[in-house]
C-alpha cells in the first residue's frame, strides 16, 4: 500500500500528491456544478462560463488557504 505522506518532488517539491488530486477533484466538480445549476437556470453560455469560473476562482481560493492554515499550524 502506498504511504499517502510521501512528498513529489515532480510539479513542486514539498507538494503532498494527495494535494494534487484534490485540487484537480476539486475544481473538476466544482465545474460540472455550476455547469448543471447554469443550464438549469436557462443562463446563455457566456454567463455559463463566467459562473465556472467564478466558482473555481472561489473553491480554489478556499482549498488554497485550507491548506496554507494547515501548513502554518504544523510548523514548530
Amino acid at each position: 500500500m502506498t504511504d499517502l505522506t510521501t512528498v513529489s518532488e515532480a510539479p513542486t517539491p514539498g507538494t503532498p500528491n494527495w494535494l494534487i488530486s484534490l485540487f484537480i477533484m476539486v475544481v473538476i466538480l466544482v465545474a460540472n456544478g455550476v455547469l448543471i445549476v447554469g443550464l438549469l437556470q436557462l443562463l446563455t453560455w457566456t454567463g455559463c462560463v463566467l459562473l465556472i469560473v467564478t466558482g473555481i476562482s472561489l473553491s480554489c481560493g478556499l482549498l488554497y488557504t485550507m491548506v496554507t492554515m494547515h501548513k502554518l499550524g504544523k510548523e514548530d
